[in-house]
């Protein structure tokens, strides 16, 4: 489920992808451009506090691509993120920290090439 109150929505800039990828973007440039790296996280599809180490996101292309990477998509292509921390949870079976996201689209797609 989505709520704004659940898991750790309450570290988000918002529950809305939209104004949450825009405030992104403005957070990491103004982080950047004053040399501080800024390092989203968790990338992705951590909506969970229960089992969160543990725990396999079910997830179809289009809301991941609309309400979970969106935000992730705007801090790299528009605010330049140096770094990108990857969440615990698995997501469609395979761990973050070994996902084939952290190539397609964070590589591949929006050209992310830091740590």
């Amino acid at each position: 489920h989505r709520s704004p109150l659940g898991g750790r929505h309450f570290e988000c800039f918002s529950e809305d992808p939209e104004l949450s990828a825009e405030l992104a973007a403005a957070y990491v440039r103004g982080l950047q451009d004053n040399g501080v790296a800024a390092t989203p996280k968790h990338y992705v599809a951590n909506d969970s506090e229960t089992d969160r180490f543990t725990v396999d996101v079910r997830v179809d292309e289009r809301p991941l691509r609309e309400l979970y990477l969106a935000p992730f998509e705007r801090a790299v292509e528009g605010g330049g993120a140096w770094a990108i921390m990857s969440s615990y949870n698995a997501v469609d079976g395979v761990t973050m920290t070994e996902n084939e996201l952290l190539e397609t689209p964070l590589n591949s797609e929006w050209g992310f090439d830091g740590s």
